[in-house]
């Protein structure tokens, strides 16, 4: 089992995730794919023009480790351009601040309207169109006293919590648990059957990553806390929230 690594600080998370060359047939394409501390490595040095050293701090990552970030992502872009490939930006071991920055990097007006129909209740609680946004919690026993299961595709049980009312629901991940294969795509989809517009896990692998992020539900790890701590921490704006898959598959 890979151990998971250290994660790197992002300032931003981009509204637009994929580029092609016009008039090709996406089945005809080969990809390259960036990922987020890459990308974020030439935000922070290329666009903003902030010096290596400020950039690498940012980063939370040494002046070596940014300079390879930056060097792995200029070669990617020149292989998209040069070779007409399509770009998509997608994983990376990576954290980001969602309650102070739009998806976009703009810290003043948004110009792609992050936020229209949204509001903040509280620190970590959104609203949207009126209706309390549903979080889903991956639990070892389905209780708010029992630990957050921090394996995604393979938790037992699956917490529904409603911030409105306080009540939850339990889904029973059990088939999904013990599935040979394709635990993480089935328990993310549980979990967008069950209306969740929120995840919170321990670690997530890249196809469930791919199939809640295609859903549109955002996804906050916890580690080595009880149901009712993770919620209460992800309302009061503490929980780190994942720009892409922390582990790779099989987790």
């Amino acid at each position: 089992m890979t151990r998971p690594r250290c994660r790197r600080n992002i300032g931003f998370l981009p509204s637009v995730t994929y580029f092609k060359p016009a008039g090709v047939r996406l089945a005809e394409l080969e990809e390259v794919v960036i990922q987020h501390d890459e990308l974020e490595a030439i935000r922070l040095k290329n666009l903003l023009g902030l010096p290596q050293e400020e950039a690498a701090r940012q980063m939370n990552v040494s002046q070596p480790t940014f300079h390879r970030l930056l060097l792995s992502a200029h070669e990617k872009m020149a292989d998209a351009v040069v070779n007409g490939k399509a770009l998509r930006i997608e994983g990376g071991n990576v954290i980001v601040d969602a309650n102070n920055i739009p998806p976009c990097g703009w810290r003043h007006k948004c110009r792609h309207g992050w936020g229209k129909g949204m509001q903040q209740k509280g620190k970590g609680v959104l609203t949207q169109q009126g209706g309390i946004m549903k979080i889903a919690v991956t639990s070892v026993d389905g209780t708010l006293e029992g630990k957050v299961d921090e394996r995604f595709g393979r938790s037992r049980k699956i917490i529904i919590y409603d911030p409105e009312t306080k009540t939850h629901s339990v889904v029973d991940n059990t088939v999904s648990m013990n599935a040979p294969q394709g635990a993480g795509i089935q328990s993310a989809e549980n979990i967008v059957n069950a209306g969740a517009q929120t995840v919170i896990s321990g670690h997530l692998g890249p196809n469930a990553f791919r199939v809640l992020q295609t859903a549109g539900v955002a996804v906050y790890t916890a580690s080595n806390m009880t149901v009712s701590e993770a919620l209460r921490a992800f309302e009061e704006g503490k929980l780190i929230k994942l720009a892409g898959p922390d582990v790779s598959g099989h987790w």
